[in-house]
């Protein structure tokens, strides 16, 4: 009996080892097979998890890239705007008043267009080629930087309450913000100026010299007979260099659907150091200054009809941490008429030639002799005829039989009156003169000769 139990005890626990054996290997197999479906599965969240990480980093990166900029420029720039937009990278495509304002924020480049009677933009600087041709430059002792193609340039872009501003930062070097504001030249007028307020911060260790220079690829000229005219409506035939802005106090690009004024002086402007008008091609090359030929015409066999403004500043020292300001001034008008931006850069001067205007139409009027009616007596006249009795009348439409001459002396002659510029601009005042016969001032043609007359006698001597 105890040989029966003894048996049956070592078969269950037999049958039991067998058991547990055949449970784990089943147990094993089910984890093989899940095995590679579960791996697969923590590789793709693995994956997912990464891209998420690095995406957010790079995200992270651009913005604190932005901001970081949008800090270290505002230090220079004025603090009157509504705020970023969402992405300082992002393009701007903004309208005050006639003006329009678009820019290229991710490279700096802009361009501008002024409203016509149907609110339709008519560009008045370049819009091709991702508007480069409009550029800023900005020279050191060491190196000379295309602010807007320059690979090192960082740049951004921001709305303002009034305008855009374009900031630039070259690293360890300098921060340059170009502030566009648009206001208007007459209280009855919308926005059709532009304010440039340009701001130069020293961001290295050290002193240093900066010169800034910008270029206009302007294109209203080059669909008119001229591509610019001087501030008396003078057109310029061919390029011109001008060191000196005493006798030129705005230029004019326009045609007829519109009409841009550009403004180097007066008001509160930053004179330049020289102002070009070219070929856009002589304009880009290397060199800082452009070399101009005289009577060179605005087209090449390289570039036909194409013509540009180029304004270079003076060189400002800045010590570590300071900053310059330079201004000049653009007015717009898109209804065929012309610009009016002499009304606020010259309003000074503007209100006493209206006055004198008014002036001069009240002695016209006196003089084509308009009476005033007034009761008089019998006896009045019989005094009047007395009066006038030994009076001889002289036909007031008899003219002297020749104009009196005019003389120039050469000891009131200034230094400013022997420059290139000054000498060119009488040319062609005579040659606008002579060209508009029916109109023909002779006065103002006899002193425009003695003048030029008196000039050559000096040098000369």
């Amino acid at each position: 009996m105890k040989k029966i139990i003894y048996a049956a005890a070592v078969v269950c626990l037999l049958f039991a080892v067998v058991s547990c054996k055949s449970t784990k290997a089943g147990k094993k197999a089910s984890d093989k097979d899940k095995a590679p479906v579960e791996t697969e599965a923590k590789a793709e969240e693995a994956s997912e998890t990464a891209a998420s990480e690095e995406k957010a980093s790079d995200e992270a990166a651009e913005k604190k890239d932005s901001e970081a900029l949008a800090r270290s420029v505002s230090e220079t720039a004025s603090k009157d705007f509504t705020g970023w937009i969402k992405s300082s990278k992002k393009n701007l495509n903004e309208r005050y008043g006639k003006i329009q304002i678009k820019t290229k924020s991710g490279i700096g480049s802009y361009t501008l267009a002024v409203l016509n009677e149907k609110d339709k933009p008519i560009p008045v600087v370049s819009t091709a080629n991702e508007y480069v041709t409009n550029a800023f430059f900005l020279k050191t002792s060491k190196k000379i930087y295309n602010l807007v193609t320059d690979s090192s340039v960082r740049s951004a872009a921001r709305r303002t309450t009034g305008g855009a501003m374009i900031m630039y930062e070259v690293p360890s070097v300098a921060q340059i913000s170009v502030d566009l504001s648009c206001f208007s030249s007459d209280k009855k007028k919308e926005s059709d100026m532009i304010k440039v307020t340009t701001t130069i911060k020293n961001i290295s260790d050290r002193n240093e010299d900066f010169t800034f220079k910008a270029i206009l690829d302007t294109v209203l000229g080059e669909a008119a007979a001229f591509h610019f005219y001087t501030w008396e409506d003078i057109p310029v035939k061919s390029e011109v260099l001008y060191r000196t802005l005493q006798n030129q106090k705005w230029f004019v690009s326009k045609n007829m659907n519109a009409a841009m004024q550009l403004f180097f002086s007066g008001a509160d402007c930053t004179v330049p150091e020289l102002v070009a008008l070219a070929n856009y091609s002589t304009l880009e090359k290397n060199s800082w200054e452009p070399d101009m030929l005289s009577y060179r015409v605005f087209d090449t066999v390289l570039s036909y009809n194409n013509s540009a403004v180029c304004a270079i500043w003076k060189p400002m020292k800045l010590a570590p941490m300071e900053a310059g300001k330079l201004v000049f001034y653009i007015a717009l008008s898109g209804d065929g008429t012309p610009a009016t931006g002499e009304k606020f850069v010259y309003s000074k001067e503007f209100e006493k030639a209206e006055e004198s205007k008014e002036d001069a139409e009240d002695k016209k009027n006196s003089a084509n002799g308009l009476k005033v009616i007034t009761p008089y007596s019998v006896d009045d006249e019989v005094e009047n005829i007395s009066e006038t009795s030994n009076v001889t009348e002289i036909d007031s439409l008899e003219t002297p039989a020749e104009i009196p001459t005019v003389d120039f002396y050469i000891k009131n002659m200034q230094k400013e009156h022997l420059t290139p510029e000054y000498i060119q601009s009488l040319l062609d005042r005579i040659a606008a003169l002579e060209e508009d016969s029916p109109s023909l001032n002779r006065q103002e043609l006899l002193q425009l000769n003695a003048e030029l007359d008196a000039i050559l006698t000096y040098l000369r001597q």
